[in-house]
């Protein structure tokens, strides 16, 4: 049986990511089940200055950390972090990582969805790294109007650092319903998904995707 892991990054992200695992898989099991995993975590300080994109930097460090994940006998890695899966994907493991753009592309051609709608950091959002993923599986990308995307960058950073208002919680969730209208809308931010709608097919959360594929 392959041992799971965890990689701990910002404390808020990562304690939403535990708290949903347990939480679903207590469901799905008996009533005091708790999920086995490895936890390891870093200080996320060492690596969020060099986010999203000075890969000269982050490509390193994070393979030091993957290679002493590896040692403890994980053979399979959650990393509660979507932009940080651009610098994984430069690096060669052996670890079989639970990888957010690769399990929505999966999710939306599965489910014939052609085009959705981006909410993310203003990097995700606007950088080619996502654009080209979907692309290259005939999926159309929108974005929200510039001044919507830039509130959703100010909204994600107000949730890393818990500070936060219901008025602002229940303006992001209008602004999902708004915008999945016309299409759905996928979430490409963990602090963006800790408020994002649940159990609603019109929102496609890539943090619960991994969630979903970590249980299975």
């Amino acid at each position: 049986m392959s041992l799971k892991g965890i990689l701990g990054l910002g404390a808020f992200s990562t304690q939403y990511y535990l708290g949903e695992i347990q939480r679903k898989f207590k469901v799905r099991n008996k009533e005091f089940s708790t999920c086995p995993y490895l936890l390891y975590q870093i200080d996320f300080q060492e690596i969020n200055p060099f986010l999203p994109n000075q890969f000269a930097v982050l490509k390193p460090k994070i393979e030091s950390v993957l290679n002493e994940i590896l040692s403890l006998g994980i053979s399979e890695l959650l990393v509660p972090n979507i932009t940080l899966h651009e610098t994984l994907d430069k690096i060669e493991s052996p670890l079989k990582l639970f990888h957010p753009v690769k399990l929505t592309i999966d999710y939306l051609v599965k489910n014939k969805i052609s085009k959705i709608t981006l909410f993310g950091t203003l990097y995700t959002m606007n950088s080619d790294y996502l654009k080209e993923k979907f692309s290259e599986n005939n999926i159309e990308l929108i974005l929200p109007s510039e001044e919507h995307q830039i509130w959703l960058d100010n909204f994600r950073k107000k949730v890393f650092d818990q500070i936060q208002t219901q008025i602002e919680i229940e303006t992001y969730q209008n602004l999902i319903i708004e915008y999945s209208v016309q299409n759905p809308v996928v979430i490409a931010c963990t602090e963006l998904s800790v408020f994002a709608l649940k159990n609603d097919s019109k929102c496609i959360d890539m943090a619960d995707l991994q969630i979903e594929e970590f249980l299975k």
